[in-house]
């Protein structure tokens, strides 16, 4: 029988940015220890200098803006978590354990080892942060389910190339503009919320270079049977609308992440996302067929399946039922 998901933290609807505008000196400096320890040391702004600061949230994924037009310094303590910064503007210096990274103008550079303190110098710099969960980007990474995994560690803290590093900035547009931005929909949310999240945690493993993925043992090839596929299938097929990830299906199977994706590609030709998406699809179109023109939406039941790329949704339902979503609405 298959199992029951593992408990994962409920991920929230995404909801409005959270901001903060101000020329107050003393009410920056003080968001600004919260945010970074007690040890900031700022200088102060020009008179009438703005701090800006804007936050977008699901779950615990994390999208934010900040912006200060004078220099501060400060340290603090392990994050915990994997964040990836954008200078839109200005300059910043940060050191992790000895090792030094200056970013200017257009640079991304992951902030620390998320295991160790960090401290960090800036200079009148917009900086653009984004935050994903540790444990998700080792689960994306192929980690076992319910199996400690060492601390996941950056090789290099700049993205392995420029054509990565414009690849994470327009993954991180898109994700703000077209996921997070999403109008909320009943039912639908969590899983757009899901999926934006590892779609960031992927961006993170191929950009960055990380020690984050398990060495192959040859119990994935030997685990990678048609038995394992049948109870893969059997449990995304008895709860599609849950937030289910590989190493959920590898729970489900007894077995490895890397030995599910074995054993699709040997027995399926497909991977075992692609197939979660098919039937995630299938029952899109059922409630397409069932749905009421009148009161419901294609974009409102593309999202409750997870589909959060409109463009991408209709491609896929065309391919699959030879129309276009919102024809089978009409005819519904």
């Amino acid at each position: 029988m298959p199992r029951p998901p593992r408990e994962r933290t409920p991920v929230a609807v995404p909801q409005q940015p959270q901001s903060l505008r101000t020329t107050e000196v003393d009410v920056a400096r003080d968001w600004l220890k919260a945010a970074y320890g007690t040890s900031l040391r700022m200088r102060t702004p020009p008179p009438l200098a703005v701090f800006r600061y804007s936050r977008t949230t699901a779950g615990s994924l994390s999208l934010s803006t900040l912006a200060l037009p004078t220099e501060y310094s400060y340290a603090t303590d392990p994050l915990g978590t994997v964040a990836i910064t954008h200078v839109l503007g200005g300059r910043m210096v940060r050191e992790c354990r000895g090792d030094v990274t200056e970013a200017g103008p257009g640079d991304v550079l992951a902030i620390s080892q998320p295991h160790l303190p960090y401290a960090g110098r800036v200079f009148s710099a917009e900086l653009r942060a984004v935050t994903v969960p540790l444990a998700l980007v080792q689960e994306v990474a192929g980690h076992p389910a319910g199996q400690k995994a060492r601390a996941l560690r950056f090789t290099r803290f700049t993205p392995v190339s420029p054509a990565m590093a414009d690849h994470w900035k327009r993954t991180v547009d898109y994700v703000e503009q077209s996921v997070l931005a999403l109008a909320p929909t009943p039912g639908g949310a969590p899983l757009v919320a899901d999926a934006a999240a590892r779609l960031l945690a992927a961006t993170v493993l191929a950009a960055f270079g990380t020690d984050a993925r398990p060495e192959p043992v040859l119990a994935d090839t030997r685990d990678a049977t048609s038995e394992t596929v049948r109870r893969v299938v059997a449990f995304i097929e008895s709860q599609p609308e849950a937030e289910i990830g590989l190493a959920d299906m590898a729970a489900a199977a007894g077995v490895t992440p890397r030995a599910v994706q074995y054993a699709f590609r040997r027995h399926t030709g497909t991977t075992p996302t692609a197939h979660l998406r098919r039937v995630r699809l299938a029952h899109a179109h059922d409630d397409l067929v069932a749905a009421d023109p009148a009161r419901d939406t294609v974009t409102a039941i593309a999202a409750r399946w997870g589909f959060h790329h409109q463009g991408r949704f209709a491609a896929a339902y065309r391919e699959a039922y030879g129309v276009p979503p919102r024809r089978t609405l009409a005819g519904s």
